[in-house]
């Protein structure tokens, strides 16, 4: 900008106006590089350089930083090179002031520094250069390329956001307008999947407090849309000291008091009149859908002391509502004892309005309706937070920020399938939700969720040569389930095919409660020795404890099942009244006992430093850093299980001004990543988990849908009961008081006692880690534009599963064993005896549990070549270009586009092809023909992602904003039940869970028949989802009075009601491995319009 002092006339003088414009010409010719700064979790450092119009640097010069909200001052002096820095700078607007002896004083109130850019350059007019009296120029500001800062992705200030773009109010839709994100899959909320990573590896952090939810890495605890101030997105090049995370890095800020009281409330309404419906799916009625929110929000700052002391807190009411039906489809060519004359008559064969309600059905006409249910819920808890500044005196400072998110979600079910279709049950076709569930029979969810969170912080800036910062804070978060009634059982209806929900509609009583405790220490020095270095360092540790406990409601969760049609039915001669022999399905009844609980803690502690090195004039910046991080997990019996040791991650980062103005920035760097081993692990893997299941002959069900049982069903050669074939049955039930002894018709998965980690963990297990390459570069244009484009890739260099050894094991017994030891070693370990946690694709060393067996307890080291499981795969790589036009008042504009490819064999620590979150834990490498065909574009992938978002202002008093975003499908393949051919039979007891489907003779995949026709179908090889367009546009009007600061808004999203199709079943065959008439059918569409009305009044 230039100032100038006097009202310029109407006419200047020419000499003056060239001397104007030679000053303008001469800064552009010599603008430089900032010198490198790093930047931490909250706060920035301000960097730049001061010249002459001559571009010569001037040394000596005096710059005085003002913060224009909470009046502090720092100062600085200019050396040689006529560099400047000031430190640990809150981000927000500042007033600078340069000095020089022999210059004119050039003052510029209206600075802002944010993560996103704090580089500044200054070039002062002398003080004795001739000058009009019409116009004085004393100076000028250029923001120039921040040197130092190679991070990729994006900084969204939410403040200047919230008033001109129309985006969701959830920190999902923020990050997702970053490059190099895409929408994960719908089972997970659709939350951002980020340069190539699963959406369960991203981390989430809010005034350097670790926010992400560290069970499964599945999100962040909710914090609302007008807490935050900014939103830092970091997709790729980061620095040492952020770490524990393989995807992204989600760095948020909340606001802060100041000087001048500042309130305000602010009345968001969403309602459903507002909003349209998608189409049906096989599974949601979305025509019946009700959805409504209405968000209250009260915002007070202010100054407690002036200069000194600061707050600012926020009251937050909601109220969410929301109704949705939902369908079970069975196909109509099952047997006619479940295919009821009832189920036929809604099918698309006899009954042409059902069709025309669930259009997908009509494209398989054997499908009919087999159970349906509709739910109401509503939460109506309040979130209340606040942040306190206290500036000591200038360069030290303290911050304590506080936030509650509990919240409870209550949830009323009608019409579920324990009602008769004319007696109750919810009508997908004239949307009557049906009778209410009644509250005794478990009618009734709470959900409730959230918890305390508070992080104090201190920074503290001695020298000009050394910063000292410390912080100290607790993440609390809750995560309960329960039932109106815990006493009554869930029971599902698995024999007409598709699951039906009967009994209670919770299967589970659960609680969860995690607690996260950190520390941090950080310093910062500044010196000069062969150029000018930063160096940063500094330790942080988090002690977690997930404390859980979960019970199946009523003790059991029921299940009613058919045996296979062709298995065979043996008794003996004590079993009278059941049917010998013969080919047709049994009624069974299972009934699955699942109890675990403990407490479980988890540590991870990380040191990092790196040296920020300029050189040549400050053209060139070389970032050198290693960070270290160590992870541990115990049991809960508070032994570990897992110690990471040392996990070294090289950060090395360069960039450099090839014109040296400042302006232009080639940038490239290498980068490692390690992920913490998920706490979610500790309870399933290494808790004192009590599981098993009994089977019983079905004889009938009672009135309020309870089985009535038969004899049980035990394995071959018993006298005891009855014995089925294909249930693979034959164990007894665990010595527990709430099992009946003596009768061996239980399938045990674990037996309540906390199991030996030895044998279930590998001793080299390393924790998840990839590697990242970055090429870029950046251009300044003008005063306000900004250009670049850069390249990513990143590969997974191990990923962490469970998987069964006894491949492993019999070679490693074959090698060292002869005669009856190993025969007895090949008896325990026939395929599916021992899994452990491993790194797929590496040699394994685990302790042995094969009791029985001569290798019992022995230690032993199994070959990747003997396990059979190929390497953890997974490549990312892309090519993004990005322009950003900076709003001036008048119109504003951010555009990136992203071409890229992701392709390997595992996704990450979920499973978007079946909905697993057990991070680690998913089936894959669970046996080696479950990767068969694994290898392919993963769930991630999206060749093509373009996002442009900005605002106009048409009128002081309206403006117009714009979101609109294109996104290239997504690839689907089969997913299906792996041949006993194939494995003999291992993988077939998982079900569906291998990419196996059956194809014709042009090998495209059969959804009907009875012929077993299994053949590969690789991952993403079969078919792919819709485009999908996102069209978002909103007016704000401020309103037309003085007596208040009044803003009207209307957000429409998705304004042209697109409906594309993004998620579908992919499950293409039944557990037997015969042909699924719902593969294929779209399961998850685009969402549909919708509206926000917004009032605000500020002051």
């Amino acid at each position: 900008m230039i100032n100038t002092l006097n009202s310029a006339r109407k006419s200047l003088r020419a000499s003056t106006a060239l001397q104007a414009l030679a000053l303008v010409g001469a800064g552009m010719g010599a603008f430089a590089a900032a010198p490198a700064t790093a930047q931490d979790y909250s706060q920035v450092n301000a960097t730049g350089r001061v010249l002459s119009v001559d571009g010569a640097p001037i040394a000596g010069a005096t710059v005085t930083v003002t913060s224009n909200e909470q009046g502090f001052t720092r100062t600085a002096t200019t050396s040689n090179d006529g560099a400047f820095r000031v430190s640990s700078l809150p981000q927000g607007n500042y007033t600078f002031t340069i000095e020089a002896q022999g210059f004119n004083t050039f003052v510029d109130n209206a600075v802002g520094l944010s993560q996103s850019g704090a580089a500044n350059q200054f070039t002062l007019a002398p003080a004795d250069g001739e000058q009009s009296g019409e116009i004085v120029v004393t100076g000028r500001r250029t923001q120039v390329v921040d040197f130092d800062r190679n991070t990729t992705g994006a900084v969204i200030n939410l403040g200047e956001l919230a008033t001109r773009v129309p985006v969701a109010r959830d920190i999902t839709s923020v990050v997702l307008l970053a490059p190099g994100t895409a929408q994960g899959d719908s089972t997970f909320g659709n939350l951002p999947a980020i340069s190539g990573a699963s959406v369960s590896e991203n981390a989430y952090f809010i005034n350097g407090l670790n926010i992400t939810q560290f069970r499964n890495g599945l999100g962040a605890v909710t914090v609302p849309f007008d807490f935050y101030q900014t939103v830092e997105v970091k997709t790729g090049a980061v620095s040492a000291e952020f770490g524990r995370f393989t995807g992204g890095f989600i760095n948020a800020t909340t606001k802060s008091g100041s000087n001048d009281f500042h309130g305000g409330v602010t009345f968001n309404w969403e309602p459903d009149d507002l909003q349209s419906d998608a189409p049906n799916t096989f599974g949601s009625d979305n025509d019946a859908d009700f959805s409504e929110r209405k968000d209250f929000i009260a915002q007070l700052s202010g100054p407690i002391i002036k200069d000194h002391l600061f707050f600012y807190g926020i009251y937050n009411s909601r109220d969410v509502q929301s109704k949705f039906g939902s369908t079970a489809l069975v196909s109509t060519l099952a047997p006619a004892a479940t295919a009821t004359a009832t189920t036929r008559a809604y099918s698309c064969a006899v009954n042409p309005s059902f069709c025309l309600a669930f259009p997908d059905v009509s494209l398989a006409a054997n499908l009919a309706l087999a159970g349906s249910s509709y739910a109401v819920s509503r939460n109506t808890s309040p979130f209340f937070g606040g942040k306190v500044d206290a500036v000591i005196v200038d360069g030290q400072r303290l911050e304590a920020t506080y936030f509650n998110t509990k919240s409870t979600t209550f949830t009323q079910y009608s019409g579920t399938s324990a009602f008769s279709l004319a007696g109750g049950r919810y009508n997908p076709i004239t949307n009557d939700p049906g009778l209410p569930v009644p509250a005794n029979v478990g009618g009734s969810l709470i959900e409730r969720s959230g918890g305390e969170n508070y992080v104090f912080r201190y920074t503290g800036t001695f020298t000009d040569w050394f910063t000292l910062s410390g912080a100290y804070g607790k993440n609390k978060n809750r995560s309960t389930t329960e039932s109106s009634a815990p006493n009554f059982s869930s029971i599902t209806d698995q024999r007409s095919g598709t699951s039906v929900a009967l009994g209670n509609t919770v299967a589970n009583t659960s609680t969860a409660f995690d607690n996260r405790t950190f520390y941090r220490a950080d310093a910062d020095i500044y010196v000069n020795l062969l150029g000018s270095h930063h160096f940063r360092g500094g330790y942080d540790r988090e002690e977690l404890v997930a404390q859980t406990a979960t019970l199946a409601n009523g003790n059991y969760q029921i299940t009613y099942g058919l045996s296979s049609a062709t298995g065979t039915v043996r008794t003996t001669a004590a079993q009278a009244g059941i049917v010998t022999g013969g080919t047709y399905a049994v009624p069974f009844v299972q009934r699955r006992y699942f109890q675990n609980g403990g407490a479980f803690e988890t540590l991870g502690e990380a040191y990092y430093i790196q040296d920020s090195w300029t050189l040549f004039s400050n053209r060139l910046n070389i970032n050198l850093g290693i960070r270290n991080d160590h992870f541990v997990n115990q049991n809960a019996e508070g032994s570990k299980f897992f110690d990471s040791k040392n996990n070294w991650g090289p950060r090395l980062n360069a960039s450099f001004d090839p014109i040296g103005d400042g302006r232009t920035k080639i940038y490239g760097s290498f980068n490692r990543y390690f992920l913490p081993v998920a706490t979610n692990t500790n309870v399933r893997l290494a808790g004192s988990e009590l599981d098993y299941t009994q089977y019983y002959v079905l004889n009938g069900v009672n009135p309020d849908q309870t089985p009535i049982y038969g004899r049980p069903i035990v394995g071959s050669g018993a006298v005891a009961g009855t014995s089925v074939a294909g249930l693979n049955l034959g164990r007894a039930c665990p010595p527990l008081t709430v099992a009946p002894s003596g009768v061996a018709n239980c399938r045990t998965n674990s037996d309540g006692t906390t199991p030996p980690f030895q044998s279930l963990v590998a001793q080299n297990l390393q924790a998840q880690s990839e590697d990242e390459y970055t090429l870029g570069f950046e251009q300044r244009l003008g005063s306000r534009w900004r250009v670049g484009a850069y390249y990513t890739q990143r590969n997974l260099r191990q990923s962490l599963e469970d998987a069964y050894i006894d491949a492993g094991v019999q070679a490693y017994c074959r090698r060292t064993l002869s005669g009856a030891s190993l025969a007895s070693c090949l008896d325990v370990f026939t395929g599916a005896h021992q899994y452990a946690l491993l790194n797929p694709g590496q040699d394994v060393t685990v302790v042995l549990d094969g009791a029985g067996s001569t290798v019992d307890g022995q230690t032993a080291t199994l070959t990747a070549a003997d396990l059979g499981l190929p390497q953890a795969k997974r490549t990312y790589k892309s090519m993004t270009f990005t322009v950003d036009r900076e709003f001036d008042g008048k119109w504003s504009l951010s555009a990136n586009y992203t071409l890229s490819a992701l392709v390997g064999n595992i996704e990450g620590g979920v499973r978007s092809d079946n909905g697993q979150a057990d991070s680690g834990l998913t089936t894959n490498f669970d046996f080696p023909a479950l990767v068969n065909g694994a290898y392919g574009f993963l769930p991630g992938h999206r060749r093509h992602n373009l996002k442009i978002y900005g605002s106009y202002q048409l009128v002081d008093a309206v403006n117009i904003g714009l979101n609109f975003q294109l996104t290239s499908p997504r690839k689907f393949g089969c997913i299906g039940t792996v041949p006993d051919a194939v494995d003999g039979g291992n993988s077939a007891s998982y079900g569906a869970a291998g990419f196996y489907c059956n194809v014709d003779s042009s090998g495209n995949v059969v959804t009907l028949g009875s012929t077993d026709t299994r053949a590969l179908t690789p991952r993403g090889s079969v078919f792919q989802s819709d485009w999908s367009a996102l069209l978002n546009l909103d007016v704000g009007i401020k309103v037309p009075t003085d007596a208040f600061d009044g803003t009207l808004r209307l957000s429409v999203f998705n304004i042209l009601n697109s409906q594309a199709a993004l998620d579908f079943n992919e499950v293409g065959t039944t557990g037997t491995g015969l042909p699924l008439a719902t593969y294929g059918l779209t399961s998850s569409y685009q969402a549909p319009r919708s509206a926000r009305i917004q009032f605000g009044v500020n002051f």
